[in-house]
Order: structure tokens, then C-alpha cells, then sequence
């Protein structure tokens, strides 16, 4: 099968054809040529693609599906659905379902209930067992089941000693542990971010200190048990310097932020709208400010959807009562365009959605040019994508400017 995108121009900084303006052919699921006008008999032109930007793939770090125990909130195939019309073509996604994925056969099971979709999933392992944080769950059996990496998600990883035997069991394989930055035992009944808003609105506060604590402690026992250390939701100014300076050390460590904690601030949760409810909480327009600056920086790897689709049960409800999470995959980009539309920041997105989080997922490179398997998202800098395919009812109503136009993964194409 022939597939011709026409008149496009190509955003990969990696790629020797960046910033030309040329038609792409895809021919048995590889580019075939990449000229400024080709004449290709027999393939099918993508004319939605015509006059629009194309980059490699984009591939979300983070994201949950509720499929298995909680398929209300999302199956496996809205999460792809939602994701392709995010401009996702690969998506991590994270253990934390019911039961747990921490054992091989749960790993196995998520790839062949997703093999014939349009987006690949990246499978996350959990570190312990049940994600109850006590005994450690078999990585290495996961890891050749086809795990990318490993985490217990937003329970965290709460005994020293297991972070240290995760991150020593694991240094010599191509995989990396994942620790959220929160210290749930300082704020046990934590609602919101430790601000003027919080404490208008007579909410429990969930202080600064507690990323810090967890950041500092995390970051200690990697420089004593080595291993690759990668620390998941940054929100505050003061994480972004922690990580600054333990990557000035040369420690081995990665970091992202969740593209809700780049957008939104404290002061979306006045009014107590419960779909600005997320873990981390939605920080100071200052925390917002310095989040930027390390994302642009390149302090901050990656930008996450933190996709956590919730239903009208676990969000229709008083704010104490309601469930931290919101549903972001679908319009990630578009958010991040509209309060960030210069070139520099589009670049930084894309080194880090299509390059940085292959690394870090050791997916292998992608890069726009001949011989590279057709792994491509086709996207536009303005306009928003009207569209919605989650099942998450918690999907906030940011203002966006950007948006994905389709995918192609292989000799699957999906929105074009």
C-alpha cells in the first residue's frame, strides 16, 4: 500500500529535512521518498494532510485507561481513540488498574487487547506487588513481557528500601523506575494546593514541602543505589531546581510535568469545579512560571497528558468527596499552543514527544527520512479539536489553539 501526504512541512529538528515544505511516501509502512513534488501512481493522496505540519509520532509518557476494573471511566479503545485525536501514536499506561498490572501475564494481556489498534501501548509495570508498596513485583519476567518500565503511580513508592532494591535490580537494564513526587504522609487528607485559594475556600492544604521531601529523598537513595531514577509530576518551582541540580551532578535522573500543572493554576479551582482536581495540585501562577522555565530549559524531559479519565460518580460531588484527575490526552497540545504559541516552545515539544520520550522508553529512534518506519503525526497550529472520544466526563475547558490533524502508525491511519 502507497500513501502520499502532500505539500507538508516537516517540524523534526532531527530530521535533514526540517522546516522544508515537501510530500512525504509511505509505501509498505516506511518512508519512500521524501521530495518537493513526487508523482506516485497508485497510492492514496491524504489530502487532509495538504498545507499542514508533520512531525514524528508523539508519544504520551504518562496516561491511564480504566479497562480492567473501572471500564466506565475508559476501555482500552476509547483511551486509543482519545489519544489518536491527540496526536498520539504511542501512549505509557500506567499500572494502576484493577487488578494491578504487576505480573507478566497482566503485561501480555494489555498488548494483545490493543495489538489491532491505531496507537501502541507502552505497558508500565508495577514495582510492587498490588501497589501496595510492601514486596516487589516480578520486573524482570514483565520487562521481557514486554514492560517499558516500572511504577506504582500515585501511590508512590513509600519505603525507602524498595526504591533502592527496584533502582539496584534494574541498573543494568534497558528500563528506568518511576517515582511520583508526592509525600502522601505529610498531607494525609490533602485537597488542594497550599495557597490564598485553598484557604479562602477552606480546603486542606497540600503544602510545597511534601514534592520537596519526596524529590530530595528520592533523589539521595538513587545517588547511593545508581540505577535510572525518572521522578513523575513536577508542580513547584522548588522540584524544578531540585532536579536542575541533581542533573548538574550527573546523577542519572529524568523528569516530567503533566501538561494540567503548564496550564492551569490555583485559581481554577475557585468555585470548587472538581475537574481541576488533580494530583499534583494545580500550583501558584509562579510554580506555573518556573515549571516553563524548566520544561524550556530542558530540566523537564517531558510534558504528560496525566490522562486520568474519571465518570460523573467520582466527580460529581462535594470537592472532598470527589476524586483527584482529569482527562487531557485529547487536547494536550492545543492547551499547551494557546498559552505558549512561540517557536521555541513548539520545538520544545516536539524534541520532547517525539524524541525524548522514545529514549526514555527506549523505543528506538524516529526521525522524518527515508528508510524510517511510517510513524507520523500530522498536526495544525491553530483551531481546536472539536471532537471527544474519552469516556472521562472530567475534561477541562482550557482555551486551545492547535490541534492534531491524524496519524500514522505503520499501514494504519487514523483521522486523516
Amino acid at each position: 500500500m502507497k500513501i502520499l501526504l502532500p505539500h507538508v512541512l516537516i517540524m523534526d529538528p532531527r530530521s535533514p529535512h526540517h522546516g522544508q515544505t515537501v510530500d512525504i511516501l509511505l509505501e509498505d509502512g516506511a518512508i519512500s521518498a521524501i521530495d518537493s513534488e513526487l508523482k506516485a501512481k497508485g497510492a492514496v493522496v491524504l489530502e487532509s494532510a495538504r498545507g499542514r505540519l508533520v512531525s514524528p509520532g508523539w508519544v504520551d509518557g504518562r496516561a491511564r485507561s480504566g479497562e480492567p476494573g473501572h471500564e466506565e471511566r475508559e476501555t482500552y479503545l476509547s483511551l486509543a481513540r482519545a489519544a489518536s485525536l491527540g496526536g498520539y501514536t504511542h501512549i505509557a499506561v500506567m499500572p494502576s488498574t484493577y487488578p494491578a498490572r504487576d505480573s507478566r501475564p497482566h503485561v501480555e494481556a494489555l498488548q494483545q487487547a490493543t495489538a489491532a489498534m491505531p496507537v501502541e501501548f507502552l505497558p508500565i509495570g508495577a514495582v510492587s506487588k498490588g501497589l501496595n508498596g510492601e514486596q516487589m513485583a516480578e520486573m524482570l519476567d514483565m520487562l521481557e513481557g514486554g514492560a517499558v518500565a516500572f511504577s506504582d503511580d500515585t501511590a508512590s513508592i513509600r519505603h525507602p528500601h524498595l526504591l533502592q532494591l527496584a533502582l539496584q535490580y534494574t541498573a543494568d537494564l534497558p528500563t528506568h523506575i518511576q517515582s511520583f513526587a508526592f509525600e502522601q504522609s505529610l498531607c494525609p487528607s490533602g485537597q488542594a494546593h497550599e495557597g490564598e485559594v485553598a484557604l479562602s475556600q477552606g480546603l486542606t492544604p497540600i503544602p510545597s514541602l511534601a514534592e520537596s521531601l519526596r524529590i530530595q529523598r528520592d533523589l539521595m537513595i538513587q545517588d547511593y543505589a545508581g540505577g535510572h531514577l525518572h521522578v513523575a509530576g513536577i508542580s513547584t518551582a522548588e522540584g524544578v531546581e531540585a532536579i536542575r541540580s541533581a542533573k548538574a551532578l550527573g546523577q542519572t535522573v529524568t523528569a516530567d510535568v503533566a501538561i494540567a500543572n503548564l496550564i492551569g493554576s490555583e485559581e481554577d479551582i475557585r468555585g470548587f469545579n472538581s475537574t481541576y482536581k488533580v494530583l499534583p495540585p494545580l500550583r501558584s501562577a509562579e510554580d506555573r512560571e518556573a515549571l516553563w522555565e524548566g520544561f524550556l530549559d530542558g530540566t523537564l524531559d517531558l510534558v504528560v497528558s496525566d490522562h486520568q479519565p474519571m465518570d460523573t460518580e467520582a466527580k460529581d460531588c462535594e470537592w472532598g468527596q470527589a476524586m483527584f484527575g482529569a482527562a487531557t490526552i485529547e487536547h494536550a497540545f492545543g492547551w499547551y499552543r494557546h498559552v505558549n504559541p512561540s517557536h521555541e516552545a513548539l520545538e520544545r515539544w516536539i524534541n520532547a514527544v517525539a524524541h525524548k520520550a522514545r529514549e526514555l522508553y527506549h523505543l528506538g529512534p524516529c526521525v522524518i527520512k527515508v528508510g524510517m518506519p511510517a510513524d507520523l503525526t500530522v498536526f495544525a497550529l491553530d483551531g481546536s479539536a472539536e471532537a471527544s472520544y474519552t469516556k472521562g466526563v472530567n475534561v477541562p475547558r482550557w482555551t486551545q489553539n492547535g490541534r492534531a490533524i491524524g496519524t500514522v502508525l505503520g499501514s494504519q491511519v487514523s483521522g486523516l
